[in-house]
């Protein structure tokens, strides 16, 4: 097991996290079971004062659990020179490929359901009634268990790192001809994809600015319980999903190896490290993806007479926080391209 702060303190939020979780999960589905029941006024007020106390302990637990994808890969830093043959994250995490590989599918996803849950509450909370109150417990019940499980994932990651590790690093994998990223270019593009990359990068992100952009104008236009907001919002997603795996080929194949000026070098967790301001680059990218795909989740769990109008309101909202971030992570990528291009030149 290797022992610094990070990886204190990541074992700490785990530990604590998993806990609360799994209490979090039991008693939430209990308060959407009561909730639903017809039930004497001094058992709904117990089961409201139960549920102000749960709720509280929920935002808590999540904003904590939100905050740890980031220190997940703040702690792999820091856990390079423990492991031999590790030159970057992606070498700590060859010590454990199973585990390590399976973390950064896992923290994305509750990243991305907390979030939906966080915001699903704000907007009942806004409200006099609170209809949304038995969606967002059975919400919180399922997210529970989701989180517990990725707290149980980090704690056995964390504790079965070896310091006597031996791996080989990201030269072995991103650089050869049959990398992953090499093959789904291939496949969709052809044998000269490295040239055409670029162009389509550029030009997925412009599309689904533009239909960001011209979605937040309607908005206002649109009746929130008819047909065509679920198709615009499933339009943005889709849309989205697919900038999302452009983005991601072309942060490997082209971007990463001219900002690090090492043509040959794909590793986006080398450019990370050699180029800090890449991290809130591929942030602002994720955030925006994100954001658009909020937008959907919380229309589906959010629609209800009483939260109509503010919905709308909402989802014009993350539309614009989409366009803000992906616009100025397209335009940081600009910039270091343009920099980095001409000094390698």
């Amino acid at each position: 097991m290797i022992l610094n702060i990070f990886t204190a303190i990541s074992l700490f939020i785990s530990s604590v996290t998993g806990v609360l979780a799994l209490v979090l999960a039991l008693f939430s589905f209990r308060i959407f079971q009561r909730s639903g029941l017809n039930l004497t006024g001094e058992e709904r007020t117990a089961v409201e004062n139960r549920s102000y106390l749960l709720l509280y302990m929920a935002v808590v637990i999540l904003w904590v659990k939100l905050l740890s994808w980031p220190l997940f890969y703040f702690m792999l830093q820091s856990c390079i020179p423990y492991i031999q043959g590790a030159m970057c994250i992606f070498g700590v995490t060859r010590a454990q490929p199973y585990l390590g590989g399976a973390a950064q599918v896992i923290k994305p996803v509750v990243f991305f359901l907390i979030g939906a849950w966080l915001l699903l509450n704000m907007l009942d909370r806004g409200t006099e009634k609170a209809p949304l109150f038995r969606r967002k417990f059975l919400f919180l019940s399922v997210l529970s268990i989701v989180v517990l499980a990725d707290s149980v994932h980090d704690f056995i990651y964390l504790t079965s790192m070896e310091v006597t590790s031996d791996v080989s690093c990201c030269t072995t994998f991103f650089d050869l001809p049959e990398r992953t990223t090499a093959s789904i270019s291939v496949s969709l593009i052809g044998q000269d994809f490295e040239k055409y990359i670029l162009p389509f990068y550029y030009s997925s992100n412009a599309v689904l600015i533009a239909f960001l952009a011209a979605a937040h104008m309607r908005f206002p236009l649109l009746r929130t319980s008819g047909p065509s907001i679920v198709l615009l919002l499933m339009s943005g997603s889709l849309l989205a999903l697919v900038n999302a795996l452009i983005t991601i080929v072309a942060l490997f194949e082209v971007i990463a190896p001219v900002v690090m000026q090492l043509p040959h070098h794909r590793c986006i967790y080398c450019m990370w490290q050699y180029v800090p301001g890449t991290i809130l680059m591929t942030a602002l990218f994720i955030a925006g993806t994100f954001f658009v795909n909020w937008a959907l989740l919380l229309y589906l769990l959010g629609r209800h007479e009483e939260t109509l109008v503010r919905l709308l309101a909402w989802l014009k909202n993350l539309y614009f926080f989409a366009i803000a971030c992906l616009g100025t992570s397209l335009v940081m990528a600009t910039i270091y391209l343009i920099i980095k291009g001409n000094l390698t030149r």
